[in-house]
């Protein structure tokens, strides 16, 4: 009898722990998380899968709308054209780093 007291107060204690992120300091970011809304990227669509490259301060191409979790949607320079493109369809999301004169 006492040992199933003794399994029952363990179990309990087990359960009382908050579940961590399995050793991990911080959680993981998204592979969208370098996305914003309002950033101006351009959209390359090659056998059905995007790249993405996040461009500064050029105002043509698509802008960020939305950012979900597993979906980013865009929107064209003219504001005609929106496009939902899934994360399965992202091929690569490429940060265009211009060296500075």
């Amino acid at each position: 009898m006492n040992t199933i007291r003794l399994l029952a107060v363990m179990a309990g204690l087990l359960l009382s722990i908050p579940a961590t992120s399995h050793g991990q300091d911080k959680p993981r970011r998204s592979f969208l998380a370098v996305l914003k809304e309002g950033q101006t990227v351009t959209l390359k669509e090659s056998a059905g899968k995007y790249e993405i490259t996040l461009m500064k301060n050029i105002p043509l191409g698509h802008k960020v709308i939305e950012v979900g979790s597993d979906y980013v949607v865009f929107e064209d320079h003219a504001s005609v054209t929106e496009i939902r493109i899934p994360v399965t369809s992202i091929k690569a999301i490429i940060k265009l780093k211009i060296p500075k004169e």
